[in-house]
């Protein structure tokens, strides 16, 4: 069971990173010659094999670690997010959104600077992936994912516990301070996928600072 969740961290880690691999195939990926014009298929494909040992061994890298992703994507969007969980409530307390931005200022944009043709740095920025992913997964710092925020996530931690959930600072607010319940799936540890639970929605014409 620790194998599995140590699985499932790694694969959320990993996620967290698919900005960074998108960005890194828009900067280095070739649809061009030297001279301007549309590179045939054969030359498209030939750029991912045959080239220096180096750039082989990043665009292996990146479409393993892409694909790999897609398991991390897949485990929180088709299982978590709609899994029911159990109905609980939420403590009234001091509700803090989490910086998910500053995850990616300080993580993903110092790799994208990795030099492609150079084994030196690939091997660099590789020893530096695996000490940030240490320490991803050893804190269980699964909530610190940007694509939580693209697909209209927020990352809320209170005294105790950290939520990710689309409902709102104001709405959580008062669901905690009506005693309201919700559904709480545990993603791991103290972090928990919230979702409104349907007798205990808040339409938006209510007075949510009641």
């Amino acid at each position: 069971m620790k194998i599995t969740r140590t699985i499932q961290k790694i694969l959320f880690y990993l996620s967290s990173f698919i900005p960074l691999y998108l960005l890194l195939i828009i900067q280095n990926l070739q649809i061009t010659d030297s001279d301007g014009k549309i590179l045939s298929f054969k030359d498209f494909i030939n750029q991912f094999f045959h080239t220096s040992t180096s750039v082989a061994f990043f665009w292996g890298g990146v479409l393993v670690l892409l694909f790999l992703s897609l398991f991390g994507v897949a485990l929180f969007f088709l299982v978590y997010a709609n899994t029911d969980g159990r109905v609980g409530t939420i403590k009234d307390a001091e509700l803090i959104r989490e910086d998910t931005m500053g995850y990616i200022v300080t993580y993903i944009v110092p790799l994208i600077s990795m030099d492609v043709n150079s084994a030196r740095s690939l091997t660099i920025n590789l020893i530096l992936f695996i000490i940030i992913g240490t320490f991803y997964v050893k804190n269980d710092q699964l909530f610190m994912n940007p694509l939580y925020n693209i697909c209209g996530y927020n990352v809320f931690s209170s005294e105790e516990q950290i939520y990710i959930t689309k409902i709102s600072k104001s709405k959580l607010k008062v669901i905690a301070k009506r005693k309201l319940s919700v559904k709480k799936v545990n993603l791991i540890g103290d972090i928990y996928v919230l979702s409104e639970y349907k007798s205990s929605k808040i339409s938006n014409s209510d007075d949510l600072y009641s």
